[in-house]
């Protein structure tokens, strides 16, 4: 079998590349890359830069469920695998473990595909998966694609990260085509599955320390505005033990802290995992058994596969309760289409 393998080490922010047999482990973070001839010759399957094939019934206006899905969405389904299917590629290059998660694993449960009334992808990772997918994701993205993250862009503002196809809406009519005739902005969401402590003191603490910060980054232009943000800052210090630098986007660096944060414990120390945000803000409940996340099973996902967590069921329980019972609110959590404010603004200017 032939096997090679390319190492990067981090020293700074500067990256060294490098095919070597040896390498110094003085460095910040290690990256391998595998290569392998079955990776290379599984490239032109999926996720090597060419469009999914999708045949001409998928593209159409069809009712799933009762609810009619339009062929807009279906054309907006179709770019989100397609962004999926580079995740999967960048994951599999670097030896990464991805899951399905909130309504993407709820669809491959039990539609083998979208919710019908669902019009995103979601999926997670484990902290130590999610930081390396960071590190290289804007240097492995096809060109034109967007990561949007606090690693990639100083102006995101949210713990989780995605990618999209395009940053802006599509106006060229030959690049519409490349994307199936969409002209919106689609992407995936990816979220952080971080480890909580077994030691219940611990997990207050944790779980405190993230909400002090969380708090800070969310609500910064708030309390920019009422003069409150320099005593957040001066807590923050104080307790992370860390200098916030003033007038360097304090903003993203509350973002990029709240990670460090997020991360601080790993497996040994934890029996249970959770999206902090989630957890903090509407579950205070909602913790996810790691053995759930132990490894993935392949499942079904329209014209792909998606790997979801060999705990499905579990997962999905305390997630959703009974799942397998549909609900037009199941799996979904902002207004439909997400892309109405970009179809209204391409229709007042004639574009659409």
């Amino acid at each position: 079998m032939g096997f090679s393998f390319i190492v990067w080490t981090y020293h700074s922010g500067t990256a060294c590349v490098c095919r070597v047999w040896k390498y110094n482990l003085q460095c910040d973070i290690i990256i391998i890359k595998y290569e392998t001839f079955a990776a290379r010759q599984a490239q032109s399957l999926i996720g090597d830069g060419t469009m999914l094939v999708f045949n001409e019934d998928f593209l159409k206006e069809e009712i799933r469920c009762g609810f009619t899905v339009p062929e807009m969405m279906k054309r907006v389904w179709a770019v989100e695998m397609e962004v999926l299917s580079e995740i999967h590629r960048i994951c599999r290059d670097y030896g990464l473990t991805y899951y399905a998660h909130w309504g993407t694993l709820l669809g491959a449960v039990r539609h083998q595909g979208f919710i019908p009334w669902d019009d995103d992808i979601d999926i997670a990772m484990k902290r130590r998966d999610y930081q390396i997918l960071m590190k290289v994701l804007s240097d492995e993205l096809p060109e034109g694609y967007y990561n949007s993250s606090s690693y990639a862009d100083p102006t995101h503002s949210q713990p989780a990260a995605s990618v999209m196809n395009t940053k802006y809406v599509i106006l060229d009519e030959k690049r519409r085509q490349r994307f199936y005739g969409c002209p919106y902005i689609c992407g995936i969401d990816i979220a952080p599955l971080d480890f909580v402590p077994r030691d219940k003191e611990q997990a207050e603490i944790h779980r405190n320390l993230y909400t002090v910060v969380y708090s800070a980054a969310k609500n910064y232009n708030t309390y920019t505005k009422s003069g409150e943000i320099e005593s957040y800052l001066q807590q923050i210090e104080s307790l992370c033990q860390t200098k916030i630098i003033r007038g360097n986007n304090e903003e993203n660096q509350l973002w990029l802290l709240l990670d460090k944060i997020a991360g601080l414990f790993n497996e040994d120390e934890c029996d249970k995992l959770t999206f902090f945000p989630t957890n903090i803000c509407y579950r205070p409940e909602y913790y996810l058994d790691k053995d759930w996340f132990s490894d993935t099973v392949m499942m079904p996902f329209e014209q792909m596969q998606v790997p979801v967590p060999c705990g499905y069921d579990e997962v999905l329980k305390t997630t959703y309760g009974d799942y397998m019972t549909p609900s037009y609110n199941g799996g979904r959590a902002h207004e439909y289409p997400y892309y109405k404010k970009q179809e209204e603004y391409l229709r007042s200017h004639g574009l659409l």
